[in-house]
């Protein structure tokens, strides 16, 4: 178990060799977050190695994205990873750095089947013919939602910038890994003049409150209006384990604006 003692790390571009580590550090954090444990419980699956895995591969090398990690500076061992995504801005001034490696060749995507840069909801069968379950009407909420926040809350005519994702590995969480990659981000957007949007989980909410992002809209889930079943012994629960409740979570969609002084326009 991590002894809590804060360490020193430093934030270095990502690279394709480093995909599988940082993959499994994105599961690990959520293979203990109620939410994607329900969310896990549907017919199709939600393997969190694999969708993280899928994003960096279509993403990586776009120059509308920022990969970095952050490395253990006793150890040199990966800690934990952070991705934004820039909306509107001319790619000129974006500080992309990329990876160093090149794209395993057996990774490599047909053309035109790359994701967005923007945060949008899983990609699913369209299976018209399968009755809708519960864990489909979650994810179809939760999709519409985004796409709300993206198309009525975010301003179209002004760049921003957009966290993809901000992940700790459990056994170095609360140890000043957050803050690094936190502070990382949040400085090229002030250098940059721009306001940084996030899609929170609700056990980031505090993280991002602290370094000075405002919730603007709130999604209250009742996780078991739509998991198949109660939590077993030993799930991760939002309440009370001894309840047989997932309990109730909270998405929060938030944003940060940027200091005086920015250079964007």
């Amino acid at each position: 178990m991590a002894s809590g003692k804060r360490i020193s790390v430093s934030i270095r571009p990502l690279h394709y060799a480093d995909i599988p580590a940082c993959a499994r550090i994105t599961s690990d954090a959520f293979s203990v977050d109620p939410h994607t444990i329900v969310k896990g419980l549907g017919r199709e699956p939600y393997d969190m190695y694999t969708i993280s895995r899928s994003d960096f591969l279509n993403t990586l090398h776009r120059k509308t994205c920022i990969y970095v990690k952050a490395v253990d500076d006793e150890t040199g061992e990966i800690v934990g990873h952070a991705g934004w995504s820039f909306r509107g801005l001319d790619p000129e001034l974006i500080p992309w750095v990329g990876p160093g490696d090149a794209k395993p060749e057996a990774e490599e995507q047909a053309e035109g089947q790359e994701k967005n840069d923007e945060p949008k909801g899983e990609d699913r069968k369209d299976d018209r013919n399968a009755e809708e379950n519960s864990i489909d009407r979650l994810h179809a909420l939760e999709d519409a939602d985004m796409q709300y926040w993206l198309s009525n809350l975010v301003p179209t005519d002004t760049p921003c910038m957009f966290v993809r994702g901000l992940i700790v590995s459990p056994q170095y969480q609360s140890r000043g890994v957050g803050s690094a990659l936190m502070r990382h981000g949040n400085a090229i957007a002030d250098n940059l003049g721009l306001t940084v949007w996030v899609h929170s989980s609700h056990q980031a909410y505090e993280a991002y409150k602290k370094f000075g992002f405002e919730t603007m809209r709130e999604l209250d889930l009742d996780l078991d209006e739509y998991a198949p079943r109660a939590p077993r012994e030993g799930e991760e629960v939002m309440g009370d384990k001894g309840s047989r409740k997932w309990g109730r979570y909270v998405i929060r969609y938030m944003k940060r604006l940027p200091r005086e002084g920015g250079t964007a326009h």
